[in-house]
């Protein structure tokens, strides 16, 4: 296991108390300077640098601008502890190039936890490095994919993580999903991902969401090579994450990736809208299930009086019980549409694919679920060559054929 090593610089080595202290705890390996050159000259030998206080006539943003000059130091974290909380001394750290400033009074626990997330996104830069320029064969022409219900249960985030997965298989690391479930999301679990970063980590962080190479750096890595945006860990950090950075995310997740898919959840909220509003495609679970058709009908003529729905659209129809009770033209004529795909009745597939961490479409590929999972990637993406070619585009609906108004 490589050891982590962290450079504090300090104008009194004595003084640098509680710093040294939760800068050296878990392991790493602490080296305190007190001389400026030193600290820049030694600089590129550890995993982050620390600049704490410095002798005048220089002062620590003068050395911080000095690290960040040096070309050879471009891949080095500089974290810098200012003297108060005072908003225009972080600025000019942060103008002075530093990736990350804490203020004093600090708790312990929040210097932890930004030394934490700065190793980790610098070491997803440096992993992500070779693909810079890489040329992606995939060609999509629906580039934001949302998957919505007004109701829960309805399979929401399997039809996500399964479209992701398939869009993944043909193109590694140049798609990722989105878990805009704030309060309650799963498409963790349901990949078997164990996140360090969230999207209310990202959502704090106003460069990461304007910048493609940094808003990567927040997603985890799944197995087959598809990036995971995961939800808050509880409800009170989803708060976090507002409408305007929903849409500064998609944004720059659509220039980050060549195919984002966004599990939007079961809430019809101003980020859900946010979602619908900038999406390519979306994707509507159906269920055969009276309440959830009578939710659904009522979404599509909300969402059509609004005039901010997606031109395509495709209506998935779930079988989730073992006989259904209502016919397909019923559940056509409560929702007036057509449906596009149904997902066959196989529950312990199901289960099977959310207790592994493993999705369908990578678990089982042959199976009869995923062949379907494979159509909708198909359908909602109109990438022909993801399994079964998609028909002709279906006409009529209440949402087919709708223009966003301008």
């Amino acid at each position: 296991m490589t050891t982590i090593s962290i450079l504090l610089l300090a104008a009194a080595a004595d003084a640098a108390g509680p710093v040294a202290e939760t800068l050296g705890a878990a392991g790493r390996a602490l080296t305190t300077v007190t001389d400026p050159d030193e600290a820049i000259r030694r600089a590129g030998e550890f995993s982050l640098v620390a600049i704490d206080t410095v002798e005048p006539p220089r002062t620590a943003v003068e050395v911080c601008a000095e690290i960040r000059r040096t070309p050879a130091l471009a891949g080095v974290p500089v974290l810098c502890l200012a003297r108060s909380d005072d908003v225009e001394e972080r600025v000019r750290f942060l103008e002075a190039g530093a990736d990350d400033v804490v203020g004093r009074p600090f708790d312990p626990r929040e210097l932890e936890a930004r030394i934490e997330g700065l190793l980790i996104r610098f070491q997803r830069s440096r992993d992500l490095a070779p693909l810079a320029g890489g040329e992606a064969t995939i060609t999509t022409r629906r580039h934001v994919l949302a998957c919505f219900s007004p109701k829960g249960g309805t399979g929401t985030t399997t039809i996500a993580v399964n479209v992701a997965t398939a869009l993944a298989a043909h193109v590694p690391d140049q798609v990722a999903i989105l878990d805009l479930d704030l309060s309650f999301g799963q498409v963790a679990t349901h990949l078997n991902v164990k996140p360090r970063l969230t999207l209310s980590d990202l959502a704090a962080d106003d460069l990461a969401t304007r910048e493609p190479d940094v808003l990567r750096t927040y997603a985890e890595k799944a197995e087959g090579g598809l990036h995971v945006f995961a939800a808050p860990a509880t409800p009170e950090h989803a708060r976090i994450v507002e409408p305007a950075h929903v849409e500064q995310i998609l944004a720059t997740a659509a220039r980050a990736y060549r195919a984002l898919v966004v599990d939007a959840g079961a809430a019809l909220d101003e980020r859900a809208l946010a979602v619908l509003d900038r999406a390519d495609a979306v994707i509507l679970p159906v269920v055969p299930e009276v309440g959830a058709l009578k939710a659904l009908h009522g979404l599509l003529e909300f969402l059509t009086e609004q005039g901010a729905v997606p031109a395509k659209s495709t209506f998935v129809l779930n079988h989730l019980f073992a006989r259904d009770l209502l016919a397909i033209r019923q559940i056509e004529n409560a929702i007036a549409s057509r449906v596009d795909a149904e997902l066959p009745y196989d529950p312990a597939l199901y289960l099977k694919a959310v207790n592994e961490g493993v999705p369908v479409v990578r678990g089982a590929p042959g199976s009869a679920p995923a062949k379907a999972l494979i159509r909708v990637a198909s359908l909602a993406s109109g990438i022909d060559d993801l399994g079964e070619p998609a028909p002709e585009t279906r006409r009529g609906g209440l949402l087919g054929g709708l223009r966003r108004r301008g």
